[in-house]
């Protein structure tokens, strides 16, 4: 069966992103998978002595937003599986996406690094681009609209 696959990175709208995510699968019968890669490279930085207390954290962090995009997704009456990753935000969704038999991609316009680009975050402009190369399903780019 193939797989919706939603990366979240706390912003808004990767909510949304996980909204039309839950709505697509009610219709397809499509699984939702939430992915949330974690980063500890990029917060550890010269301070190698730190790295198991920053990895702690941070996964706590991604449980806490997992807990978070389940609690969305059972509003929206689907189940999702929960899935943790460690390095690159974009590289690890490309490896995931043809990896995890998904049928298609949905994320958020712009997460938590804020408006580094005009409309696209840099993580979803990256998977974007790769549509057809590296990544052989749709990418849905979700913005966060306003009410």
């Amino acid at each position: 069966m193939s797989k919706i696959l939603v990366p979240i990175d706390g912003g808004p709208s990767a909510g949304k992103a996980l909204e039309r995510a839950a709505d697509l699968s009610k219709m397809t019968g499509e699984k939702v998978v939430v992915l949330r890669v974690v980063d500890v490279e990029s917060y550890t930085g010269q301070f190698e002595s730190m790295h198991d207390k920053i990895e702690d954290t941070l996964k706590k962090g991604a449980e806490e937003m997992l807990d978070a995009a389940e609690a969305i997704a059972k509003e929206h009456g689907v189940e999702v599986e929960r899935v943790i990753r460690y390095g690159d935000a974009s590289t690890e969704v490309m490896a995931y996406a043809k990896e995890g038999d998904c049928g298609q991609i949905m994320m958020g316009s712009a997460g938590r690094r804020g408006m580094k680009r005009a409309f696209v975050g840099s993580t979803a402009s990256r998977v974007a681009r790769q549509v057809g190369a590296e990544v052989l399903c749709p990418v849905t780019i979700v913005p966060a609209l306003r009410a």
